[in-house]
């Protein structure tokens, strides 16, 4: 069955792919950048969360970025869970794919630039400046790709990321050490996401939810006041910035009730200073095993001023774009 919150964000993403016409209300999508200091990111004053944030960022630079592989044995258990839908679980795989990438030095910082991390409890969400094509081929746009990982015993345990593509007919499925379907919270079980040690930031969580539910949801014009500032900023690319360009595109959405959990399964809810990471899954029908199904994550970070939604990161992609070099040099089966 169709989820209501897959055809509002459908509908959104349709809406933005019009949106640099002169009659669209708001402003174009503000470019994504790099943090300006990207090693403060990882200060924190919980050590527990600082050494999660290290673990994250050292994993990227070591593998990812400089292709020193045996780092892996280190920094992931062997047990490593996959929910990338293209890429196969476990360590071993893990390491097979990336010995792909071309060894060299380790560099000092990530690549792309990170714009953001966040940590809770076992959780760390990194995100990435990305650069793609305009689907029409004249120019770049920036997006942001998202990594969430879970830690355990000091090492990396599980993998969620913001790519969105299809598998291709080589991918195995889960029980054959394929990707890992992507499941969370639905209905009341949601609500115990929403908590905190920490007031301030249990408040951030709750108008989120509060929002997403309304606003995104619900398809409720009329609340963006509530929940938005006036100077929104908005980072996705199908998205206009300002508050009345946000009304406008919710505005063309049909209402529907106010439910009062999220309608998509909710993976995680984190939350750190000013900024709260909300993460949901998505299922899929498979475009090779009639009949089965996988499944994706997306990923909407918000940054809270004053006790309003100040600004928005996504994921999300141009239609009829490259959806990436996540994808495009990944093994994919093919």
């Amino acid at each position: 069955m169709a989820m209501r919150v897959g055809t509002a964000i459908a509908c959104l993403l349709m809406l933005g792919g019009t949106s640099a016409d002169a009659t669209s209300a708001g402003e174009p999508p503000a470019e994504v950048a790099g943090h300006p200091d990207p090693l403060a990111l990882l200060d924190d004053p919980d050590p527990v969360l600082a050494a999660n944030k290290r673990l994250v960022f050292d994993m990227w630079r070591n593998v990812v970025n400089a292709g020193h592989v045996e780092a892996a044995d280190q920094l992931l258990l062997e047990s490593y869970i996959q929910h990338s839908p293209v890429l196969p679980t476990g360590r071993a795989a893990f390491k097979q794919i990336f010995s792909a990438v071309e060894r060299r030095d380790v560099p000092k910082l990530v690549s792309p630039p990170i714009v953001s991390m966040v940590a809770q409890g076992d959780l760390v969400v990194m995100a990435l400046r990305e650069e793609l094509p305009e689907p029409r081929g004249d120019g770049l746009y920036t997006t942001t790709h998202f990594n969430l990982f879970r830690v355990e015993d000091g090492r990396l345990a599980e993998h969620w990321h913001s790519v969105a593509a299809e598998p291709g007919p080589g991918v195995l499925p889960p029980d054959q050490g394929g990707p890992q379907l992507v499941t969370g919270a639905r209905g009341a079980a949601q609500l115990a996401m929403l908590e905190a040690t920490d007031p301030k930031l249990a408040a951030n969580k709750r108008l989120v939810f509060d929002a997403w539910r309304e606003v995104f949801e619900a398809g409720r014009e009329n609340l963006v006041d509530m929940y938005f500032a006036e100077s929104y900023v908005e980072h996705d690319p199908n998205g206009r910035s300002g508050r009345e360009g946000l009304r406008s595109r919710i505005a063309s959405l049909s209402d529907a009730p106010v439910q009062s959990s999220i309608e998509a399964p909710l993976v995680a809810v984190l939350a750190q200073e000013d900024r709260v990471v909300l993460v949901t899954g998505r299922e899929h029908s498979h475009p090779h095993r009639p009949g089965k199904t996988y499944t994706t994550t997306v990923f909407d970070m918000f940054r809270i001023t004053d006790g309003l939604i100040s600004e928005h990161w996504s994921g999300a992609s141009k239609p009829g774009g490259s959806l990436g070099p996540y994808v495009d040099r990944r093994v994919q089966g093919e």
